[in-house]
Formats: structure tokens, sequence, C-alpha cells
């Protein structure tokens, strides 16, 4: 029977369109959706709406699955279904650090490149684009001007801003089937924290994972400097005195009971995941990402403006905001130290190329990198599906798609070194899956090679 399925992220955004021609599986909203609405404050991760022409609508939610219970993954589905590493079906190829060369050029592509000149066209000064095409890297370029006087190019690296959660959900995947960590596995315990409120000792790895922990406020993202005038340390405290921090708060809600986007879950969720291991989170991404070509991922931090980096502008409503960083007292522009980058880690911190977006998507795709939702669907016959993961963040949108018709399969990833926080954000998801729609001959190239 069909079976269809819609799932929306906002701030960090997934849109989920699947059809599914077998037996339906028992699903819930993806661990990573959204409906935060923006927190007051200089700083603001803005919902970016996905804009998803379709007629289908979402199932009824299963009758086994309780309004008690953390909606985006019932237990059930950890111990019963195969991890999505383990499923792949198809031939398309994975790309790889040393893909056959080729000598084509680039052919045009000018249905996205007029949905990315859009755009650039309401004011944001630029941005990149890979497109991926069967496992073939078929188009990439830059638009506009990465920072004063120097061209956006494919090469140019972004903060990621919430497309990190879901590398983050990745790595989790990973650390789960190989027996590192457990979902069930509760935190603060687990941290050697001892939190004010009691009901915090009950909050796990699949809450945090889940935005289901009752956490109160975005502690990580606003407060850093409040808590280091509690604490009597230098600003921005480190990661594990944040969380100390969130700890001595009252939950808001039951742990597992209410579904709350919030950085905190995944900035708390990274620092469970370095204890596991030993190791920093970006360390540990890079070694996942390394056998697919991946290269360029690294850390960001709010304070650095490294040369191959975009330049991040802000909207004019949140451009500047007070310093958490004493090195650099007072008012600065809000992506240069009015938030701690690299405290928020997983959650936010991820500086990549769309190029090496696009080999992480088409690696998840095809079972090589393990999913961030524990119930992906399939890429192979009988099933088609549109996922678009999206981040924003004071001066930067990204966004990651990959859409699977039953017979091709087609990576985008992009990014903008500006976001408006409204409107022209909302737009930005439905103008690119626009231009793939609107393309129907693809090019017959694979550029990797010379990336």
């Amino acid at each position: 029977m069909q079976r269809f399925v819609v799932l929306l992220l906002v701030a960090g955004v997934l849109a989920v369109i699947g059809l599914g021609l077998s037996a339906p599986r028992s699903t819930g909203p993806d661990p990573l959706t959204s409906a935060a609405s923006p927190t007051p404050g200089a700083v603001q991760e803005t919902p970016a709406s996905a804009v998803v022409e379709t007629k289908l609508t979402p199932p009824t939610a299963p009758a086994a699955v309780v309004s008690a219970a953390p909606p985006p993954a019932p237990s059930a589905d950890v111990s019963s279904r195969p991890e999505p590493a383990a499923r792949s079906s198809q031939q398309l190829p994975l790309p790889t650090a040393n893909p056959p060369a080729v000598s084509a050029p680039p052919a045009p592509m000018p249905a996205f490149d007029a949905a990315m000149n859009a755009v650039l066209a309401e004011g944001y000064p630029g941005g990149s684009l890979a497109v991926v095409r069967d496992g073939k890297l078929v188009y990439t370029r830059g638009y506009g001007f990465a920072k004063a006087g120097v061209a956006a190019t494919p090469m140019t690296r972004y903060r990621q801003a919430s497309v990190s959660k879901a590398v983050t959900g990745s790595l989790l995947a990973q650390l789960v089937t190989n027996g590192t960590l457990t979902m069930d596995l509760r935190v603060f315990p687990y941290l050697g924290v001892a939190p004010v409120d009691p009901r915090t000792n009950a909050i796990t790895v699949r809450m945090l994972k889940d935005h289901t922990s009752g956490f109160a406020g975005d502690y990580f993202l606003f407060e850093s400097r409040k808590a280091a005038t509690f604490y009597g340390v230098a600003s921005p405290p480190d990661p594990d005195t944040m969380v100390r921090w969130t700890a001595h708060y009252q939950l808001a809600t039951d742990p597992g009971s209410t579904y709350h986007y919030n950085n905190t879950n995944y900035a708390i969720l990274s620092r469970v995941i370095e204890k596991a291991t030993g190791r920093a989170w970006i360390d540990l991404v890079r070694d996942m990402a390394k056998p697919f070509g991946i290269a360029t991922w690294r850390l960001g931090t709010s304070l650095a403006r490294p040369a191959d980096e975009a330049t991040y502008y802000e909207a004019d409503t949140f451009k500047f905001g007070p310093s958490v960083f004493d090195s650099v007292p007072g008012t600065v522009e809000t992506p240069y130290g009015a938030y701690d980058a690299a405290s928020l880690n997983g959650a936010v911190a991820l500086v990549s190329t769309v190029i090496d977006m696009a080999r992480y998507d088409q690696g998840v795709a095809m079972g090589g990198i393990p999913a961030p939702e524990l119930d992906a669907i399939p890429t192979k016959a009988g099933w088609s599906y549109t996922y678009v993961y999206n981040g924003s963040m004071p001066g930067q949108y990204t966004f990651v798609m990959r859409v699977w018709d039953g017979a091709h399969l087609t990576v985008m990833a992009g990014a903008f070194n500006h976001r408006d926080a409204g409107a022209i954000d909302e737009t930005i998801n439905g103008r690119i899956l626009d231009a793939y729609r609107a393309t129907t001959a693809w090019p017959a190239v694979d550029l990797f090679p010379n990336y």
C-alpha cells in the first residue's frame, strides 16, 4: 500500500516528503524537527519554514504512540529496525576521495543560477551551491561576494548553523551502533552533575536528540555571560560549566513529555559524545566523513575570521549585540562574539564548503554515513522522498537537500553569508526545489575530481 510522510523542521529545518510503495511503518516527527519561537535577545536562531508544494498529508499517528512519550522516536525503533548505515540497496556511487578524473567543464544550469541570484537580488551579499546527481558533482559555483572584494566560490567555507545537528545525529547513530553509547543513557548522572530539579536526572541521550529534555531556556546560546558571573569564571565559560549552569534551573516540562527545539540539547549531547569517546566532537565527525572525500570540515569559533571563510552579515534587527567574550568587551557584530559557537559545538559550529556538505548527504542517502533519523526512508526502488535540512544563525543561512524520485538521486547543498531572519529566508527552500523541478537536462560530467 502507499505510505506518505511529511515531516517539517524549522530553525535547523528539515522537511521530508516520502512516498513508499510498501508495508507502512510506524513513524513520528523527525527527531530534529522544531516549531520553536524566537527567543528575545540579540542572538536569534530564526525558524526558517520549508516551502514545499505538495498535496500529500501526514499519516495518522499510530495508536501505540501515547502523548506522554517522545513523539520523534519511539524506543521500539532502536531495537527492532536496522540502523540506516546498514541499508544500501542501490548501485549509485558514493563520493570518494579519488573519483575518476574528467576534463569537461561544467554545463550551465540556468534554473539553479536564477534561484541563487534571486536570493542575492534581495540583498544577500553572496552564496555557494553544489549539485550532485546520481553520485556525480554536476554543478557547483559561487555567487556574489564571500567578503568585501572577494568573490564567493565553490570552495568558500561557511558556518553550517543547525545543519551541524544532522551531522551530530549521524555521529550518534554510529556510536549507538558500535555500542559506545545507548539512547537511554541518563545524561546528567553520566556527566557527574547534580541538578537542582531532580527530574533532570531522567533526561536521556534520546531526549536530547529528540528535543524533549524539558529545558526551560536555550542556556548555551543566550546565557554564557550570566553563567560566568555566577561561577566567578572568565566569559565565555567552558562547556562543562555551561552544563552545570543548565542543571541549576528547574525544568519547564517533564523529560520526554514535550517537544521544544533547543540548541542546548545538542550542545550537551556533544559533551556526552566527547566523554564517551575521549575525543573532540570535531575530530569524530571528521573521521566519520573522511572516507567520503570530505576534507574541509572544522569547528567554527565566534571571533575568528579565516581567510578561506565567508564574512557573515546579520540582518539589521539583530546586527549587533553585547559580547560574551571578556577579551572583546562591549558591543560586537552578532556573528562575531555575541554567542560562543565553540561551546555550542555539535549544535551549530560545523564549518564546511557546500561541496563537502553535498558529499555528506550523498553518503547518508547511500547508507555509507548513518542517517540522523532513526527511521530514514530508504533510497531504493518503490520509494521516493525529499529531505531538507536547514540552518539559520546570525549572518548565515544554509541548506542541504536530497531528492530520490525512485530512479535518480539528487543532492543540493548551499549556503549564504546573510539571512533576513524572516520572509526572504522562508523562500529559499522553495526556490531551490523549484529549480530542481525545472531542470530536465542534467550535465553529463563529474566535477568531484576538481575539488
